[in-house]
């Protein structure tokens, strides 16, 4: 599958977000006017609110607002396209919205008359910002500036964005200030006139009613070139911002009108994202098409024209080709394409597992963030922030980021997996903790940052596993001290007793808040309060993290600090043993520190110890006896964070009788699941085969559960879902939420692609009784690989693979183009690279 094939095969018409930019993301959870020319919804830039960004405005030669009615909305990763209709006016306009990947929100408006005769517009386009407000919780936010720019037909503002509570200081312009940022607005062709006007507050809707432009234009046929002579601030009152464009549309023919809004931390950024995407556009304006038959479209590259509504274009789409690679949008088209193109191409049989995979890695670049050039902030890598929405999950999250290492890995680049602890060891806290997320202010001001939080995150298994995909041994000196250092931090912190346990110490910093676990040794713990508590996933992170640092430190040659964490990861292994499982329960629990004694409450960090490695065959009752019990963890969508015979137990995320937000005592989330399939399918292949069976049903029960109304071009990617019905939690708004590990189960235990140190790869899929998968493009240690399963012979391959020689029945593997390896059913292959 190439990238235009991967856009088009994501393809459906109920999604609206739009990423893939460096620091902007437009994926307003609960749009109010989505349907609206324009982005009247907010964008973020990291994750401060911007907006409205703007709309666009249409009046008839009489200077008649006429108002397209909306048709038909359809998206792509790329971009989305809206068709409207206008019937007092035979007019069909279709909007193609898009972020270009210089942080440039583009719409691009196309007019197609179907009259015999001339048809002439003028067009606003226009917003109105609120001259203060809240962008970003409590915060306090003013336009610092703005200034109309005639020599390039643009607006430009400045937001700055304090802590209020640090009062405004006239002899420190700068004091609280914790972020700045600029929108520059312009269109693709000249502005006619352009007005900026201070306004008393009304409904900030876009309707062009409203605005001061709707009287101005009509009594000066302008907009009257006005702009303050002086920038005053305008408490509790709206700025309106308008720049006025004419257009004329030939008998039957078409037109094409784009505008922009770049959004920047500097003016100077902004302009020249502008003058980038105007630059794009009349580049690709200048080439002409060809004038030749219709051209064939085999990777779905005009799937958005076809899906739309009757009436069609004036002219047929089968000939437009060559004019969707000169469309405005197209540098975010190519800009996906090209990130889909440098991951590992995976099809097979089974329409889910193939549509999710392609799905989770949507998800991860719509929430990359690449903000390096900026070193005020304390991202000098790139990373993914956690998820869409404002308030915290926009800003880089340890617990989240352990998730993105391991999918980040297998992309052909190591640069995202790296930068996903890169960032955390940048900024790595005095006594050897990362903070919990790196919160989106200005590096000078992190003396103003509150509740920076703290997550328990597995960096071994991060660390380890994106090494032997790409070994790079700089990488592992960059990253050693600051690991042991961290781990030294939980000797010397969260382990008093030396015990070799680790103590969670409130509710919040495990990310698996409201739950029994912490109530049984503090009543009080949802309340946020501090409590101790030896955590069972705490504790297994430390013991992966200790023997990671005993390997890494073999690998550089420092034979000192292998036995010091060989002996540390030893001591944590026989403490988790010994303490922390029930023989008769046969069950891993949690550990109150003030008696040493187990807890009772079943949890699903209970399977992490073997997702580690730490269980043995002696252990295997938890999934016999826990996991797969019906009732406790087996439900219909399993598997619940808490157990079903927990007395806080409930589907619906109720606690005490109130439906929380993010409530762990019962939902089923992503989270969780990750690592409960890791533990299971790891236990399936090293202790007991035939827990095999039960894997795969776990592993398809799971994602299959992530398909809204079971509809295979419906997935979606919630925090959590109802144990009992698999119903997404919509008042959440938190869908492409990146909090788990998907796409990386799927390579190895569907494709069963499983590096190991030293350049070992074992091939070792599970018994998911596939017609056919195949995993290519998929580089491991500088070498490429391809792996087939043909359960019969002549098996047809997917359509969205390019046509090539038929792979031999069975399971195959090639490196670097040459067959290597072959078995005649699933059986496992070692290969050395």
């Amino acid at each position: 599958m190439n990238g235009h094939q991967a856009l088009g095969y994501l393809s459906r018409n109920d999604k609206w977000f739009l990423g893939g930019g460096k620091m902007v993301i437009w994926a307003p959870e609960f749009p109010l006017w989505l349907d609206k020319p324009g982005f009247w919804d907010y964008a973020c830039f990291l994750d401060y609110r911007v907006g409205p960004i703007f709309t666009l405005a249409i009046m008839d030669d009489k200077r008649h607002e006429i108002e397209p009615s909306f048709v038909e909305r359809f998206w792509q990763p790329d971009h989305s396209s809206h068709l409207y209709r206008v019937k007092s006016h035979d007019l069909i306009i279709t909007e193609r919205r898009a972020l270009l990947p210089w942080d440039v929100l583009v719409s691009t408006f196309e007019f197609a008359n179907s009259l015999k005769q001339e048809q002439s517009f003028d067009l606003v386009l226009w917003s109105a910002q609120d001259s203060e407000g809240s962008v970003r919780g409590g915060s306090l936010s003013e336009i610092e500036s703005l200034r109309a720019r005639k020599e390039d037909g643009s607006i430009v503002w400045q937001r700055s964005v304090r802590d209020p509570q640090i009062p405004a200081n006239a002899d420190d312009p700068e004091a609280g200030v914790m972020m700045r940022f600029n929108v520059a607005l312009g269109g693709s062709i000249r502005a006619e006139s352009y007005s900026i006007k201070l306004s008393d507050r009304q409904p900030n809707y876009p309707r062009f009613k409203y605005s001061p432009f709707y009287e101005k234009l009509s009594e000066l046929g302008n907009l009257g070139n006005e702009e303050p002579s002086v920038w005053v601030r305008n408490p509790n009152g709206l700025v309106y911002l308008g720049l006025h464009y004419k257009i004329s549309l030939p008998p039957g023919g078409k037109v094409t009108f784009s505008a922009y809004a770049s959004i920047a931390a500097n003016e100077e950024t902004a302009l020249t994202g502008l003058n980038l995407a105007r630059r794009s556009d009349s580049l690709m304006r200048d080439k002409q098409p060809d004038a030749a038959a219709p051209v064939p479209d085999p990777y779905n590259l005009g799937v958005a024209a076809n899906n739309l509504a009757e009436p069609r274009y004036a002219e047929p789409i089968q000939g437009r080709a060559a004019e969707r690679e000169r469309r405005p949008t197209f540098p975010a088209k190519k800009h996906w394409s090209e990130y889909f193109e440098n991951l590992p191409d995976f099809t097979c049989s089974d329409p889910y597992l193939q549509k999710y995979y392609w799905y989770r890695y949507y998800g991860l670049k719509l929430n990359t963030i690449s903000a390096g050039s900026d070193e005020r902030l304390g991202l000098s890598y790139p990373c993914v922030f956690e998820g869409i929405n404002l308030g915290w999950f926009r800003q880089h999250i340890t617990y989240s980021a352990q998730c993105h290492m391991l999918e980040a890995r297998w992309m052909h680049n190591p640069a995202l997996a790296q930068g996903s602890l890169l960032n955390f060891i940048q900024n790595q806290l005095p006594d050897g903790a990362f903070p919990g997320v790196i919160k989106n202010i200005y590096r000078g001001n992190r003396e103003l940052t509150s509740n920076v939080a703290f997550y328990h995150a597995n960096w071994g298994m991060g660390v380890r596993e994106l090494y032997r995909v790409h070994p790079d041994r700089s990488f592992l000196e960059k990253v050693f001290q600051p690991l042991s250092r961290y781990a030294a931090y939980f000797d010397s912190e969260r382990d008093k007793e030396q015990s070799g346990l680790y103590d969670v110490i409130n509710h919040w910093e495990t990310g698996q808040e409201f739950m029994n676990r912490y109530q049984q040794v503090d009543p009080q713990s949802d309340s946020g309060s501090n409590l101790r508590l030896k955590g069972l996933d705490a504790t297994v992170y430390i013991y992966q993290l200790q023997d990671t640092l005993a390997w890494m430190a073999e690998e550089l040659g420092n034979s000192y600090d292998v036995e010091r964490w060989r002996s540390a990861a030893e001591k944590t292994r026989r403490g988790i043993l010994s303490m922390m499982w029930d023989l008769q329960q046969e069950f891993f629990f949690d550990v109150n520190p003030i008696n040493m004694h187990r807890i009772t409450a079943k949890a699903a960090v209970g399977f992490y110890p073997f997702m580690a490695g730490l269980g043995g065959k002696e252990h295997l009752g938890a999934f016999y006896k826990h996991l797969f019990n019906e009732k406790e963890f087996w439900t219909p969508f399993p598997a619940p964070s808490s157990s079903r015979d927990d007395e806080y137990f409930s589907p619906a995320g109720e606690w005490k009788e109130r439906r929380l937000v993010c409530p762990w005592n019962g939902r089923t989330w992503l989270m969780t699941n990750s690592h409960v399939a890791e533990s299971l399918c790891r236990a399936s292949q090293e202790l007991d085969p035939n827990l095999q069976p039960k894997a795969v049903e776990f592993l398809n029960k799971f994602i299959r559960m992530l398909f809204l109304d079971g509809d295979v071009e419906r997935p979606s990617s919630y925090e959590y879902y109802n144990p009992l019905t698999g119903q997404a939690p919509f008042f959440r708004g938190t869908e492409d939420y990146m909090h788990s590990w998907i796409a990386d189960l799927i390579i190895k235990y569907v494709a069963g692609v499983q590096p190991q140190d030293k350049g070992r790869v074992l091939i070792r899929p599970l018994p998911f009784n596939l017609e056919y998968f195949t995993l290519d493009r998929i580089k491991i240690a500088g070498h490429w690989l391809k792996i087939t399963w043909r359960k019969e012979p002549n098996m047809p391959e997917s359509p969205l693979r390019k046509a090539s020689a038929p792979a031999p029945v069975g399971l195959a593997v090639w490196v670097d183009g040459t067959l290597v390896e072959q078995r005649p059913a699933l059986q496992p292959i070692e290969i050395q690279l």
